[in-house]
């Protein structure tokens, strides 16, 4: 009998990719899976993918319960109260015993969920005697600062609500760097997400494996630190394995929420070596029409190819908000998307610098490629990863808002300029170049992240509940 793993993400495009790259990582390794979706997102990544319900021993299944994706910010409180009601333990205690009636020779033999999935969900395990596995799709810092927060109130650091009694920036926890306190990742959804973030460190606490999409050499002093309260498994990056031997195409089918423009490698296939400014916001990034007009100048300005992917359904402007004559005067340079296929396009050898958002997928996927980055964080912990980008690895510059909060045609070129230039930028591509080396090793055969996913799947393996 084949182990059989039920994977239950969170219903967002930054957490269901990662959790996907998992699911092939077990499939290789000769699990059974079922990936657990909400009917709405289910029905959403079936639309925008071609994608069949089983393949490869991935059996995309859904629950009837219609939730919006986690893309838009609006009203998050009461979306993720009903997520985790509509996903909750009696949910998934009802899909097991559907799974196992079905599946008298492959019956569910452990589960993983994400951390925002884990509420409750440590007695559905125990009721059917099966291993529970959290997995966090970001930083492990950023599990820690949330594990420790209520320990920082009573520090006097912070309110009980969260928010910090002072405006500057300071180093709440010796193991990480210093963050402004405006750029605390729960602030975003104010004293909700403070009380959920405490809520969750005691949920996991009891768990035995909390796996990250991380990897322990770039962030050693929180793994050490943190691995003696919670049992820390960093195994990422979780990069399909063609990507790692630069081979720019992969076998594997990853859900998406949209559909993905490829054409667009094409047109990278006709620039020069490090050439193009690759502009992307992710999932969630939103510009105003004043911050979209100061991007487009500031593309033109650089007076440098550049592929940009601007989301029509978020972003507040359009082709018809661009400066006048936008269009026209970049035609033969400037190629725009609705949305691309980033790993095809990080791993391109025409690509010279990206600016991101920040979000977790974003970074580490530039990092496994080697692209050095222009960081233009939006909400929660794209602040965080900033300052590791920045202050620690060095693998990238920060872009100044001014006092209105827009960031500057004028900054926009600075950054490319330095990075493209400057004997700073030179040091930058060093680094990631170096910084590519090692998230690579990781995940080979004796690495960090190689072990630590070996061990998990050898406990998952054994019966019974480990």
């Amino acid at each position: 009998m084949a182990p059989h793993a039920l994977l239950i993400p969170l219903p967002a495009q930054g957490h269901i990719n990662p959790m996907m790259q998992l699911a092939w990582k077990l499939v290789s390794h000769g699990f059974l899976i079922t990936f657990l979706n909400s009917d709405s997102t289910h029905n959403r990544i079936h639309k925008a993918n071609t994608l069949n319900s089983f393949f490869d021993n991935i059996r995309m299944i859904s629950a009837p319960f219609e939730f919006p994706p986690l893309d838009s910010l609006e009203g998050i409180e009461n979306r993720i109260e009903s997520l985790i009601k509509g996903l909750g333990p009696s949910v998934i205690d009802k899909v097991i015993q559907e799974i196992n009636a079905r599946e008298e020779e492959n019956k569910v033999t452990c589960i993983i969920a994400d951390v925002w999935m884990c509420f409750g969900l440590q007695a559905v395990a125990t009721l059917h005697e099966l291993p529970l596995a959290a997995f966090h799709t970001a930083l492990v810092s950023l599990f820690a600062i949330r594990y420790f927060s209520a320990h920082l109130v009573s520090l006097g650091i912070l309110h009980s609500d969260g928010i910090p009694k002072e405006d500057k920036k300071t180093k709440y926890l010796p193991c990480m760097p210093a963050l402004h306190s405006g750029d605390l990742p729960w602030l975003w959804a104010g004293e909700y997400m403070f009380r959920k973030g405490i809520r969750m460190g005691e949920e996991i606490k009891d768990i035995k494996w909390v796996l990250f999409n991380s990897f322990i050499e770039i962030e050693a002093p929180v793994v050490e630190t943190l691995s003696k309260e919670v049992g820390v498994y960093p195994i990422g990056p979780l990069i399909p394995p063609e990507f790692l031997i630069d081979s720019r195409t992969s076998t594997k089918v990853l859900p998406s929420f949209r559909k993905t423009d490829t054409d667009c490698l094409q047109w990278l296939d006709k620039q020069c070596a490090h050439s193009v400014i690759y502009i992307s916001f992710g999932s969630t990034g939103i510009l105003s029409e004043k911050q979209l007009e100061e991007l487009a100048l500031g593309l033109e300005a650089t007076q440098r190819p550049f592929l940009w992917v601007v989301r029509s359904d978020l972003m507040k402007g359009s082709e018809a908000n661009l400066p006048v004559g936008f269009l026209e005067q970049v035609r033969d340079r400037g190629c725009i998307v609705s949305w691309a296929p980033q790993l095809e396009v990080l791993s391109h050898p025409s690509i010279a610098c990206f600016v991101t958002h920040c979000g977790w997928n974003s970074v580490q996927e530039s990092i496994t490629m080697g692209v050095p980055m222009l960081c233009w964080p939006y909400f929660a912990d794209q602040f965080l990863n900033r300052a590791y980008v920045v202050d620690v690895w060095k693998l990238g510059l920060p872009l100044n808002a001014n006092s209105q909060g827009i960031i500057k045609q004028g900054e926009i070129v600075k950054g490319v300029e330095i990075l493209q230039e400057s004997e700073q930028g030179l040091e930058i591509r060093e680094e990631a170049k170096k910084l590519k080396i090692i998230a690579r090793d990781a995940v080979k055969d004796g690495g960090s992240s190689w072990n630590n996913f070996n061990l998990f799947v050898t406990a998952m393996k054994r019966q019974p509940n480990e």
